[in-house]
């Protein structure tokens, strides 16, 4: 048995016991549990502790003082718009983990050890086989949705944009809409691209606003090994945009470059 079980955090394993991850993802984990024993303790041991929650903690305590913390999240005066983009108010889903995190103990199995050497730098939650891509979820009014590419939208939904950089250190985040404007999701306001974060599944910290192009809107996902510029990859966009009723499939960029995408489909509110 190797190590590489220590590059599988508890938040992933999470997930995928609650069925929250992308095919693929839960795909490649599952050959990775079967084939680790450690991985699978580590499942029987979140079981374990989700057990000792319930029995220390009654369903109807619990839920009388997760509806209490929600009530005072709405409470909160939302924060002004601006523009296309919205700061994203905590949503019921958040503010119920929330609660639960901070009435809780810390989960009983004992976290791994920590890594050194070259393997420090690898994201957290890499399996092997990932490559970068994007995450779309949508407010609703239980909290928020995991969108799949191609899902449908309407203009007024709110969407948070995240993204998996599967070791890649710099992106940049942008979308064209149907009438082939480009917005820039990240960086905020830089000539470089971002430096990109090792937490497996980030998510920018504004939400955004679709507005009524119609049609669809894709999003792109560029990223590389050294920082580039910004304005070829924006440029890059408007260029794929000019003439087109569909989404561009992919965009013409510098070399050493990658890309993922993910589309919208717009649908027009009766």
């Amino acid at each position: 048995m190797t190590a590489e079980h220590h590059t599988i955090p508890d938040i992933l394993l999470e997930r995928y016991r609650l069925e929250e991850l992308p095919t693929d993802e839960r795909a490649q984990l599952e050959d990775r549990i079967r084939g680790d024993e450690t991985l699978r303790r580590r499942l029987e041991a979140l079981d374990r502790s989700d057990e000792e929650i319930r029995r220390r903690y009654p369903p109807d305590e619990l839920a009388s003082q997760i509806q209490r913390r929600i009530d005072t999240n709405n409470r909160t005066p939302a924060r002004a718009r601006r523009r296309g983009n919205v700061y994203w108010v905590a949503p019921l889903a958040v503010a119920a983990l929330v609660t639960l995190a901070a009435l809780v103990a810390p989960r009983m199995a004992a976290p791994p050890p920590p890594s050194t050497g070259p393997a420090a730098a690898v994201d957290a939650d890499r399996i092997k086989g990932l490559a970068p891509a994007l995450a779309l979820y949508r407010r609703t009014v239980q909290g928020s949705e995991t969108l799949a590419d191609g899902a449908v939208a309407r203009a007024g939904d709110l969407l948070r944009i995240g993204y998996r950089a599967a070791g890649k250190p710099y992106g940049v985040i942008l979308s064209i809409d149907g009438r082939g404007g480009v917005t820039v999701h990240l960086p905020h306001h830089a000539d470089r691209a971002a430096t990109l974060k090792r937490d497996g599944t980030v998510l920018l910290d504004e939400a955004y606003e679709l507005d009524d192009a119609p049609q669809w809107e894709r999003f792109y996902f560029i990223t590389g090994d050294a920082s580039f510029a910004v304005a070829p990859i924006v440029d890059a966009a408007r260029d794929a945009a000019t003439g087109h009723h569909d989404p561009p499939a992919a965009l013409a960029l510098p070399h050493g470059l990658q890309q993922s995408t993910f589309s919208i489909q717009k649908e027009a509110r009766p």
